[in-house]
């Protein structure tokens, strides 16, 4: 994966989400899914009136597999996030989703996501067992499917109208990546 220039990268800390941090996850998620109902499975009608405690299970920890990164700006203020969650079933516990990757509108096309992903990847390619990393995305975002192949995930399927927004069917794409052990890549 090619850097973003320096004047291009935000810089962001980039960290697990801990408790803490539900009430400003779930301001970045409301806004996302209010500003961009065609790049989410939820919608913004059913989870605004949810309660940020909700979210908290949902944070997990790195070493399980079931995680959320977020990034922060200079202000400590929740820009982006981006999930990992661990099939739980034995014969699957080798496979994790990415989930919910969002970046605060202000914010976008500063390479936060990029760094996200990455970080993400990162991350997962530590828990003992976890193989390979699985991902849906909106077919027609462009921009964030090659965000997603320059990481390293490659299409496996299109699902037809995956989901419907405003009447309208929108396909999603299926990519996946496989880890390697951090201790034998030698291309980071």
């Amino acid at each position: 994966m090619s850097a973003l220039p320096p004047a291009v990268a935000s810089a962001v800390l980039i960290r697990p989400l801990v408790a803490s941090d539900a009430g400003a996850y779930k301001a970045l998620r409301d806004e996302a899914l209010r500003t961009a109902p065609d790049a989410f499975t939820s919608d913004y009608e059913s989870s605004v009136d949810r309660d940020a405690s909700e979210y908290v299970a949902r944070f997990g920890t790195v070493e399980s597999g079931q995680f959320f990164l977020g990034a922060f700006d200079a202000a400590g203020q929740l820009v982006g996030c981006l999930g990992c969650e661990r099939e739980q079933r034995t014969k699957q516990r080798h496979l994790a989703t990415l989930v919910g990757m969002m970046v605060a509108p202000h914010a976008q096309r500063q390479g936060i996501g990029q760094q996200l992903v990455a970080a993400c990847v990162e991350a997962a390619r530590r828990v003992p067992g976890l193989a390979q990393l699985m991902l849906s995305v909106t077919a027609s975002n462009t921009h964030v499917v090659r965000l997603y192949e320059q990481a390293g995930f490659r299409a496996w399927g299109l699902l037809p109208n995956a989901i419907v927004v405003n009447g309208v069917g929108l396909d999603k794409l299926h990519m996946a990546r496989v880890l390697t052990p951090a201790s034998n890549d030698r291309t980071s």
